[in-house]
Formats: structure tokens, sequence, C-alpha cells
């Protein structure tokens, strides 16, 4: 059999979010499967909690309820140690994730290759003028032995990752001929305004620009050796039999014979025209084409909120499809809708056919809704791909390319987790010394300590901006720090107030000695004489100006004017004082040495005595 099977190279690149249902049974559940902390889904994996200390019997009771919060809760910080990993969460969304079909030894994404043939199949379909729910008119049965897609193999193609998506239903409302687009919301509420939530449902993605491979074998060669020659030949024998027929009386029968024969003989054209790559990527393009232009009809239409999105989408679609066919754009999978599906051959457009189906006598109704996908900030169909055939240099490069593109995006993928984590530990710190400051500034609190408990507190709002959960009333603090400022400043004040009437007194008392010591009253001449005791009176007015100024001994811009009373009183001494006046320890002298010192004192007396004073 060598040289039966034309093997291509496919190379397969995503354009719009693709899906492919691993089944119900394996979608994730909110509780059991996943939980979702701060953006983030955790993929849950029961092993490694187990490994990591949590017992079987503890985590029971939080499966049974599927209690988000209370697994949460009880894993705690250990949260990415006990999940298999953690992808952003688009939406929220009360349905069970739509988890994609995997690889059971690798755990990676897996395009089935009888995924991309159905869909093929479904273009085919169209194309050969299927018109039964199983196709036998066209493509055969395995039970008669000539079913015509067995001429067609495609392999299984690996991706490296998924992401998670989140999609809305696109809906008709209305009754007869007057019907709108909407969003569907609930079961029976469909709304003009878009919302990201509410019905909508989450699917595990292959993203746009991701790329894999597959191997597409065609057995035209088979098609052939099937006896379709001899077949062909044949048909075309009966169909000029029938043209020459002349039988007037047959003629009805016999047109339509020729008319199915000339169908038949187009189908089997058709058909091995389709088992050579390049008149199937132009017969994919076509029908893709087609579709676009009739879902791009169905949008302006129908036309609501963001349904611009979705026309631009569409626009982008069709000009990918290229001119040569040298690669085709096919829809597939998730999403693909009604008419993708059944191989769109119902309707020619789909804003011209019936959507009430009470009154469709034929039973053909068009579908009301789109599954429509949200990503990259708009709105667009899904499951759209680039099929390429690569000759086997082209191949190896791709895949080189590729693998070199994966390691290049795992290292910044590495980078970006290590830098990541090294800033969840700084935060983790920083809310450490934030929650350790917030304590002490309590502390300070009730130590009655509020200017330094304030000062504090600003100091760690403004260093810990990231933080503002806490028990501090900023305002009570502000405003005890208010009234000791209050009280502070009154003090302040008084003392200053203080300090000017003592420096009055000081500076009134220290501009009147002289005056003090000179008055008449006191000092003058009496009948050319002082009174006997007179320099106690001297003293006492003296130590009373010292008082009144607050100092504990006489300034020396006030000596003058002792010096000059001391010498009158000297002078104008009456004989009982003479002893007192040349003896430098009597009390005369004792008192002025503490009024002026030892030294100005003893300089006094030599003045005054001639005599020296004794020492100190």
């Amino acid at each position: 059999m060598e040289g039966i099977n034309q093997k291509y190279n496919l190379e397969i690149e995503v354009l719009t979010p693709l899906s492919i249902g691993a089944g119900s049974e394996k979608d994730w559940v909110r509780g059991v499967d996943f939980v979702v902390d701060k953006g983030q889904l955790y993929k849950l994996n029961l092993k490694k909690m187990i490994a990591n200390g949590f017992k079987v019997e503890e985590l029971t009771s939080y499966y049974a309820s599927k209690d988000e919060v209370g697994l949460k809760s009880k894993l705690a910080r250990m949260l990415d140690v006990c999940s298999d990993f953690s992808i952003p969460f688009p939406a929220e969304c009360d349905n069970d994730v739509k988890t994609f079909v995997k690889n059971q030894l690798t755990g990676n994404p897996v395009l089935p290759g009888s995924s991309l043939k159905g869909s093929i199949r479904s273009v085919l379909f169209h194309r050969l003028g299927g018109k039964t729910k199983d196709g036998k008119e066209v493509f055969g049965s395995s039970t008669e032995g000539d079913e015509y897609m067995r001429f067609i193999k495609i392999s299984d193609a690996e991706f490296d990752k998924t992401e998670l998506v989140n999609t809305k239903i696109f809906n008709l409302r209305g009754r007869g001929n007057n019907w709108q687009g909407g969003w569907k919301f609930s079961g029976d509420r469909t709304d003009s305004r878009y919302q990201s939530t509410g019905f909508n449902t989450l699917y595990e993605s292959l993203m746009p620009e991701e790329k894999g491979f597959a191997s597409l074998m065609m057995s035209d060669k088979t098609f052939h050796n099937f006896g379709i020659e001899s077949f062909y030949n044949k048909k075309k024998g009966d169909l000029q039999q029938l043209k020459r027929e002349r039988n007037p009386q047959k003629q009805e029968k016999i047109q339509k014979s020729i008319k199915d024969i000339e169908r038949l003989l187009e189908t089997v054209e058709l058909k091995e025209n389709a088992i050579k790559i390049e008149n199937l990527f132009a017969i994919i393009n076509q029908h893709t084409k087609d579709y676009l232009e009739k879902e791009r009809g169905f949008f302006e239409k129908y036309a609501t909120d963001r349904t611009v999105e979705i026309i631009n989408s569409i626009d982008s679609l069709l000009g990918l499809i290229p001119s040569d066919n040298s690669y085709c754009i096919l829809k597939m999978s998730a999403g693909s809708g009604f008419h993708s599906i059944t191989g769109d051959w119902q309707f020619d457009d789909f804003t011209k056919a019936p959507l009430d189906r009470k009154r469709n006598k034929e039973g053909k109704v068009n579908p009301k809704s789109r599954k429509i996908v949200e990503w990259n900030g708009n709105l667009s169909l899904m499951g759209f791909v680039k099929l390429r055939n690569l000759c086997d240099e082209e191949l190896h490069a791709a895949k080189t390319k590729l693998l070199s593109e994966k390691k290049r995006k795992e290292e910044e993928l590495k980078a970006k987790q290590e830098a990541e984590e090294k800033l969840r530990k700084e935060n983790e710190e920083r809310k450490v010394q934030f929650d350790n400051a917030i304590s002490e500034i309590e502390c300070l609190m009730s130590n009655e300590k509020y200017e330094e408990a304030y000062a504090k507190y600003n100091f760690v709002i403004g260093n810990y901006p990231e933080f503002n959960q806490h028990k501090i009333d900023a305002n009570y603090l502000k405003s005890c720090v208010d009234y000791i400022l209050s009280e502070q400043e009154r003090e302040k004040e008084a003392a200053r107030q203080e300090q000017e009437r003592l420096q009055s007194q000081k500076e009134k008392a220290e501009g009147g000695l002289a005056k003090l010591l000179n008055e008449k009253y006191e000092f003058g001449p009496n009948e050319g004489k002082y009174k006997i005791g007179a320099f106690k009176i001297c003293a006492q007015k003296v130590t009373s100006w010292m008082k009144a100024a607050n100092v504990d001994t006489l300034p020396e811009v006030q000596h003058q004017a002792l010096h000059e009373t001391v010498l009158r009183l000297a002078m104008n001494h009456d004989k009982k004082e003479l002893k007192s006046w040349n003896d430098f320890n009597s009390s005369i002298w004792t008192q002025l040495s503490t009024f002026v010192g030892h030294d100005t004192a003893s300089a006094w007396f030599h003045e005054i005595t001639g005599n020296s004073a004794p020492e100190n």
C-alpha cells in the first residue's frame, strides 16, 4: 500500500478562542475542583493537600457542601502549593467551567483529529449538497462500505496551554416579524445592554496565536481504486443513453433520472477534487466566506449594544481569507452554532429565514442565539483556526521557532513569577511592618502619648499606602493632638507674658537704683551730716532692689551708683561709724562684699581708708 496516502503537514493557528470540550463529567466545579481567590482560579489537587498535612476527613465536609470559603480558609497560605496551577478568572459565573480535552500522559491540551475532521465534514456536507441528518446521500456509510470520509484522516494536534474566557449568549427576542437583538441574562430575560455576568459560561480555551501541528492524509488513489472510475463511466453512459431516448411518454421520468445522474456525477467530481489539499482549502475558504458574510448581515440587522465589535471581528476574519487559497480559515468546536454544525445548507440569508417555529410549516427555523466570546477587551465569534500546509523543511523551521518562542515565554513567565513572588514576599513583610506599627500606635494612644502616636500614624499611612485596614480612629487621634498643641500654645503664651512681666520689672528695677540710693529722704544731709545707721538703710534698699530685679549679685552697671553713695556716706560719717568704715571685717564691708564681690569691695576700702583689705 506504499504511496496510497498523500501526507500533508498541517500547521494549526488559533485565530479566535477555541474550546473543545472534555465532557461534562470533567467540567470543573467551584468549591470542589477549584476556588477563586483575588481574581485567580486555583485548580485544587487533593493529593497535594494530603501531602502537605491536611487530612481527608477534615476536607470532606467542605467538598460535600461545595464550601469554597471554608476551603480557602482551611488552606490559607498553602493554597499555592495545594493547587496544580492558577490562571486568571475572567468573570463571576454560576456555571461549571467547561474544560478542554487533554492528553492523559502530558496533561497538555489536545485538538483531536476527529474534531478537525468533523468540522471539515460539515463543510463538505454543504458543498456536496447534503440534505439528510446522517448525510448518507453524499458520504455513503460504513455499513455499505462506501463511506467517503475514510479517505481523509487527521492526527491529533497538541498545544502548550489554555486560558479561561467568558462567553455570553446573543439572543433574539420578539415574535412574528418583530424581533430585536439582545443579550441573555437569565432563562427568560434578554436585555439590550451587555453585561459580562448573568447567564454566562466560562470555557477553557486555546487562545489566538497558539499553534499546533497535525498530519493530514488524503487517499485520492484509494478513492479511484474504490471503483469510482468504472462507476463514473457507467453513469456517464447511462446519462448519454437517457438523453438519446425520444419516447414522449417516458420524458418526465427520463428528465428526473437525468437530473439525478447529473447531480450524482457532479458529486463524484466534487468528491474527487476535494481529496486534494489545494481544492479542499478552496472549498473551506469559500464556505467560511459565505458563512461570515451571512453572520455579518445577521448582526447588522439585529444590532444592539457591542454588536459592532462582533462585526469588526467578522471583518477581520474575512480579511484573513487568502485569494490564492494558500491556507484556509475554518470554524469549529464550541460556539460553532447551529448553522456551522449542520453544514450551513438550510438558509442563504440568515436574516430572511423564519424565526417563529409555529409559523414555519417546513420546520426549518433560523436559530435565534449565538455564543459570543469576550477576550482582549472585545467580543467576537468563537472557534476560528487557520490551517496551513507545510513542507518538511517548513515544518521543522516552524516547530523550531515555536519551541524557541515557547522557551522564551517560559523564561519570561518564570521571571515574571519570580518577580511576583518577590513582590508578594515584600508585601507580606510590609504588611507585618504595617501591623506592628499600628499596634505601636495603639499602645502609644493607650498611654496618652498622642503626639508621638499621631506622628507615627502619619508616617505609617504615608509609607504604606497599599494598606488601609486598621482600627485607628484618625479623627479622634488628631483631635487629641490638636488639644495638646492648643494647651502647649496657651502655656507658651502665659510663659511669654510672665517673662515680659519679669523683664519689665527687672528693667524697671535696674533703671531705678541710682535714684533710689540718692533719695534725700533717706540720704540727704541733715545739718551737713547723715543720720547714724544710714548705710543700713542703703543696704536695705540695695537688697530690696536686687530682690525686685531677681538677681543674687548686683550687676556691674549698677556698681557706679552704689560706689557714689558709699563714697558720700563714708565722707559724711559721724564718729560712731568711723571704726566700722576703717575695719574691713565690719558689717558694712561684709555687706558690700556680698553686693559687689570681695575684689571690688577691697578696692573701694583702699580708696576710702588708704589701707589694704585683708585677703579673702
